[in-house]
């Protein structure tokens, strides 16, 4: 990065950036990207970067700097490794399972299937008989928490006459380790042997296992991922297994969904390029549609290939590793991707309807020379005439325009009220010294925008504890949702305001005029109906000619104020 005036300026990490639009002010200790909108501060970036939790950015940070951060307590950390100390049993139990006289067809099925014992030792493979107390009575025998071990998704429980009953809640079936980046198993995956449903069954999420922040074989597939700087996402277990064992150890899948924000961080600190290669039927294409839009804004290659038949392993035993990397070889970009699904998705008869699915595409690009280019592909592609794709393309953004203008009219009202919570929250969280005086003016209770009264809520907190209050330190208590969106997007303006007083008082009293102008109308509204009724409007009256004075007394006092409003939205 490179300094430039008091803050340093570089490319984004979090999105493709050609540009320097990424700053960090060492002053405000508060990074923001003028481009993606990221922003935040240092346990912010750490989480996004490194795809971890805020405890875990917390811990991280404490050991750059040296600084031991202990669990939320002893006693939490001594929990969570009793938890894990769990799974460990219970993958050992597996293991020796399969490799017994239980697992005898689950070890057929694996031969039969081209995994090497090899893979099996590697990947840690196990088996979970047909029981419903096999590994219950083992964890008995050796006195370990059966409630835990329900609560990770080990055993089951029901409700008996005499107590509680503990069961086995994998029976007759495959199982996989889940193993977190650094080698603790967070969970497992079980393949059902022979018919039966669910096909699939994964343990729930816990305290140590969240599955959006863990992609299956990472642990074994990082050091490769590194040295290549390209990483290939499949979709299921079998899929990375038969890869690595033909020597593609670039290879991981997520865990049963499209590829989520917090996996692509994680794969995003070692690679340049992402391939996501897919099964030939539709519930994957679909998937992997999903996993672009998480993909598209970070700053790498990424490309799609979809085999023309079977699964990576499948693919790999019957056509060899070199047609199988030629397929990965040959993978196109998003756009091309979008474009070719669209197209096989309609039949040649529904033009139209391709018509407006592909504009939609590519109004999504940023460059108008891009755009400019898959039009031309398009036109050759639908055998259209191009200038006739190019007007009707220029139709297409304009009615999606008159469309969002319909929305924002719509929701006026309620966006000034909106804008002007905001504002007043952003304003506290920069100018804290106002903070007792908004006490007095203002109640949560008031504050119809959720997300501007959550954020006064936990200003009221501090101040009220007698704790600091800056923006800094409200990134930690908004790790995610909307409240730390409106943060973010504050940090792309300039909130040096010279008279932070009279940016209070601009706000308070438009908010307060805009709520006497309502009040107004709902009394004017009385008196009609009272009018057609025939009964008495003088209350009304009365009431109307209160709130103009009211109104009238706070606009003058802005006038005779005279001040120039500084920047504060």
């Amino acid at each position: 990065m490179k300094k430039r005036g008091n803050n340093y300026v570089g490319l984004c990490p979090f999105h493709k950036d050609n540009t320097p639009s990424f700053t960090v002010s060492p002053e405000k200790r508060i990074f923001h990207c003028f481009g993606c909108q990221e922003g935040g501060n240092i346990f912010t970036f750490i989480s996004k970067i490194e795809g971890l939790n805020f405890p875990e950015s917390v811990r991280f940070v404490g050991k750059i700097v040296g600084i031991e951060v202990p669990e939320e307590g002893s006693e939490h950390k001594s929990d969570i490794a009793k938890l894990y100390e769990l799974n460990r049993f219970a993958n050992s139990v597996f293991i020796s399972t399969l490799h017994a006289h239980e697992g005898k067809g689950a070890l057929q099925y694996l031969a039969e299937r081209g995994v090497h014992r090899e893979s099996i030792d590697e990947f840690k493979i196990g088996y979970a008989p047909e029981s419903w107390n096999y590994l219950t009575d083992r964890m008995k025998s050796q006195n370990l928490s059966l409630p835990a071990a329900a609560q990770i998704g080990l055993l089951g429980m029901s409700e008996k006459e005499r107590g509680k009953h503990y069961y086995d809640r994998f029976r007759k079936r495959i199982i996989f380790p889940i193993l977190a980046p650094g080698e603790n198993i967070v969970g497992f995956g079980g393949r059902i042997l022979g018919d039966g449903e669910p096909k699939y069954l994964n343990s729930p999420e816990s305290v140590i296992f969240q599955k959006r922040s863990i992609l299956y074989g990472f642990s074994l597939a990082k050091r490769h991922i590194i040295d290549l700087k390209r990483a290939i996402i499949v979709e299921g277990y079998l899929d990375v297994i038969g890869c690595h064992q033909a020597e593609i150890r670039n290879v991981v899948a997520p865990l049963g969904t499209a590829l989520t924000g917090e996996q692509v961080a994680l794969l995003s600190r070692h690679v340049n390029e992402i391939i996501l290669l897919f099964d030939a039927d539709s519930a994957g294409v679909q998937a992997s549609l999903r996993s672009l839009d998480v993909l598209k804004e970070r700053n790498l290659d990424v490309r799609v290939a979809i085999l023309p038949e079977d699964d990576p392993f499948e693919y790999i035993k019957k056509r060899g590793i070199r047609e199988f990397m030629t397929i990965v070889d040959s993978a196109v970009n998003p756009v091309d991707f979008k474009i070719r699904q669209i197209v096989l998705k309609h039949s040649s008869k529904d033009r139209f309807r391709v018509l407006v699915d592909l504009f939609s595409v590519i109004k999504e690009l940023e460059f108008e020379t891009e755009r400019s280019v898959y039009l031309k592909k398009i036109s050759s592609l639908l055998e259209i005439d191009e200038n006739a794709i190019r007007a009707d393309f220029i139709k297409f953004l304009k009615k999606r325009d008159v469309s969002d203008n319909g929305i924002n009219i719509k929701n006026r009202e309620e966006s000034f009220l909106t804008r002007g919570y905001r504002d007043l929250v952003i304003l506290l969280c920069y100018c804290p010294e106002l903070f007792e005086k908004a006490a007095l003016d203002f109640s949560a209770d008031d504050i119809d925008d959720l997300v501007s009264r959550n954020i006064f809520l936990k200003l009221n907190e501090l101040h009220t504890a007698g704790e600091e209050i800056n923006i800094d330190k409200m990134f930690d208590f908004f790790a995610q949702g909307e409240e730390r969106k409106i943060l973010e997007k504050s940090l792309s303006h300039d909130h040096t305001i010279e008279n932070p007083d009279a940016a209070y008082t601009e706000i308070y009293i438009n908010l307060r005029v805009y709520r006497i102008d309502k009040r107004i109308e709902k009394f004017i509204e009385l008196v009609k109906t009272a009018q057609k009724d025939n009964t008495d409007v003088k209350e009304y009256l009365s009431e109307i000619e209160v709130l103009r004075r009211e109104k009238e007394k706070l606009s003058t006092f802005m006038h005779s104020k005279r001040w120039v409003p500084s920047e504060h939205h």
